[in-house]
């Protein structure tokens, strides 16, 4: 996360419920300010006594009905029993980089997207940067002269690219995994409304192997000569590190083997694309009812989503609530009707599925149907006081909040991240 960096998600619906961030930020605010809402509300819910910080997890394992969990400090190392275990690792630490036939003849550099800092690093380069989500489009931006945020030499490297010519002499190309398609979230290079500085890229197709002279064969048969840099922006992998060995990993292992069709794994950092032995809800652990992952699922709007998914692993754990039920697990997770209970009648059918991205009308569904399983009333019904947005809003989340509690997904929140794209361009020019 390089300074200055910012949400692509808008801060109300990024915001927990009823917990909203403080009045005068941006809408799409920077790094500092997220970490400062983060650190507001832990203080404001004196949260901080029950976090060890400087503690790493070194291994866990089913011990009877408990887990006993090894963890290390600056005490030394010491094993402790627990109830329920919590995962809540995140998905961002492990950066994935494809595996690309004869890479090592590449004369460039290459680094990860996760290591980016600053654009005037590439001044005077040919940069190709593979991929096209946040990431990739958030440095392709930067380079050719979109940048949002202040840094080292900032006015000069704006000055420079967006001259016309650009004085910077940076060559800028995009890999899309599939060039046809224009970037999910961002401007496409090709689109004649596109901004000046995103006309700048040049579009290409995934990279097929590197020439014996260093240059870049693309799938079309095309070839990228003298890239003096590679910037991956390929994601990150899942890693569980801690659970290596001992039961049940060991007969109901997280990772799923090496080779299987369409899941990258790199078992030597314990780290995979996908997680398998994971319920329905990319929630329970299949191999212990008291062990849950929070937060799995790709394309969504992260804060909110842990909430909840908290709330309902603790009604689990406290028995009020019954395990799980299944899902129309058949269907992929981007649609919404996946969410729905399965028919007694459907073929229980557990694919490994590849993809775990949810986007917008998903992750709404997936909200409905976790709370609906809420203890009480409320989680089943409307917020009280919404009639008064929905008399008067302009369709994207814009008018009187209601306070939401534990009732079913606000229709602001739905108006808001469907149209997120569109209230960040006008925000932030992208």
């Amino acid at each position: 996360m390089y300074d200055g960096l910012r949400t692509n998600i808008a801060s109300d619906i990024m915001a927990y419920r009823d917990e909203p961030f403080k009045k005068g930020l941006s809408l799409f605010p920077a790094r500092a300010d997220v970490e400062a809402y983060l650190e507001a509300f832990a203080d404001h819910y004196d949260l901080r006594k029950y976090i060890h910080f400087h503690t790493h997890v070194v291994h866990v394992e089913r011990a009877q009905e408990m887990w006993s969990v090894t963890v290390r400090d600056t005490r030394g190392e010491r094993t402790e029993a627990f109830d329920a275990l919590v995962c809540a690792q995140g998905r961002c630490s492990v950066p994935y980089i494809p595996s690309i036939p004869h890479i090592d003849h590449f004369r460039g550099k290459q680094l990860h997207s996760a290591w980016y800092r600053t654009p005037t690093d590439f001044r005077g380069q040919r940069v190709l940067v593979v991929g096209s989500n946040s990431s990739g489009c958030d440095i392709t931006r930067e380079l050719t002269g979109g940048a949002v945020r202040d840094f080292p030499g900032m006015e000069t490297w704006q000055r420079e690219t967006l001259h016309d010519p650009p004085q910077t002499q940076v060559e800028v190309f995009q890999s899309y995994h599939n060039p046809d398609e224009p970037p999910p979230m961002d401007y496409d290079p090709r689109d004649p409304q596109a901004p000046p500085w995103c006309k700048r890229i040049r579009v290409v197709g995934p990279i097929s192997h590197v020439e014996p002279d260093g240059a870049l064969a693309l799938k079309d048969g095309t070839r990228l000569d003298n890239i003096d840099t590679i910037v991956w922006a390929t994601g990150f992998l899942y890693q569980v590190p801690f659970t290596t060995r001992g039961e049940p990993f060991v007969s109901r292992p997280l990772l799923p083997p090496v080779g299987t069709p369409g899941v990258r794994v790199a078992s030597e950092a314990n780290a995979a694309s996908v997680l398998a032995n994971i319920d329905d809800w990319l929630l329970f652990y299949e191999g212990a009812p008291n062990l849950v992952f929070l937060g799995l699922p790709n394309r969504i709007v992260p804060f909110p989503l842990a909430q909840l998914q908290s709330r309902v692993a603790a009604n689990v754990f406290l028995g009020k609530i019954p395990p799980l039920p299944r899902v129309r697990s058949s269907l992929p997770m981007s649609d919404p009707q996946r969410w729905e209970p399965q028919p007694a009648n459907e073929r229980q059918a557990q694919p490994l599925w590849r993809d775990w991205t949810f986007g917008a009308s998903s992750e709404i569904a997936y909200h409905d149907a976790l709370l609906a399983l809420l203890p009480g009333t409320q989680s089943k019904e409307r917020p009280p006081g919404e009639q008064q947005y929905l008399d008067n809003n302009d369709g994207r989340g814009n008018g009187v909040h209601p306070h939401e509690g534990w009732y079913q997904f606000a229709q602001w929140r739905r108006d808001r991240r469907i149209h997120g794209k569109e209230l960040r361009r006008e925000t932030l020019g992208y």
